[in-house]
């Protein structure tokens, strides 16, 4: 009599767990409006301390009161947020179209490279160096009292004199504080700032040297 061979056991495939979402914020949308709009989200898993940006296709559709509803699709992937911000501080351009030339030319590769104090100090000599040659100052004559001189409310020789007599006062403060506030710190101690920081203050530095470069000296 032959022996029946013991049945081979069925193993079940384990049910796949998916890792549970602890929050997911959107950050970003690209394709506004369309039928599959790109989503850039933030999303943070339990029991993982990382944060991973997710860059995923939606689908729209409609609920029952004939309103938009979006839906996930497979078509997408994920990475760490650490790495997302290699990538994007990598590429990313900065906005020149509106920064003065003689700033980009001076600060951009500083703030590129993280020295973002000698990016502000480039910004504010670039500034003193135009209004110096602008209104023909001796290499002497430096700092806030070349503003005060080049913008003094009444006799200044790049003051608009059409202006009431309250705005010319308040530019010449306006210059001359910025310069002291932004410029004269960078250039006696060491000051933390970041980026956003920096780049604040050069938007500063080159909104006043496009004034000085409008100016008819008198």
């Amino acid at each position: 009599m032959t022996k029946k061979k013991p049945a081979k056991k069925v193993t079940e495939p384990k049910p796949k767990v998916e890792p549970k979402i602890e929050f997911q914020e959107q950050i970003a949308e690209a394709n506004s409006g369309s039928y599959q709009p790109i989503r850039f989200s933030k999303v943070k898993y339990k029991n993982n301390s990382d944060l991973f940006i997710d860059i995923r296709t939606y689908q729209r559709a409609y609920d029952d009161e004939g309103e938009d509803i979006y839906f996930p699709t497979k078509k997408g992937f994920q990475f760490s947020e650490r790495e997302f911000k290699k990538i994007v501080g990598k590429y990313t351009v900065l906005p020149t179209t509106y920064i003065h030339p003689d700033i980009i030319k001076k600060s951009f590769a500083l703030l590129k490279t993280g020295q973002f104090e000698s990016a502000v100090l480039q910004a504010f000599k670039a500034l003193e160096t135009k209004l110096r040659k602008k209104i023909g100052a001796t290499s002497e004559e430096i700092g806030v009292p070349l503003i005060r001189k080049a913008f003094h409310p009444d006799k200044g020789p790049l003051t608009d004199i059409e202006l009431p007599k309250s705005e010319r006062e308040a530019f010449s403060n306006y210059m001359a504080g910025a310069f002291g506030f932004y410029k004269n710190p960078c250039s006696h101690r060491d000051v933390d700032m970041d980026f956003i920081q920096a780049f604040e203050r050069i938007v500063v530095a080159s909104d006043l040297l496009k004034v000085i470069d409008k100016a008819i000296k008198k």
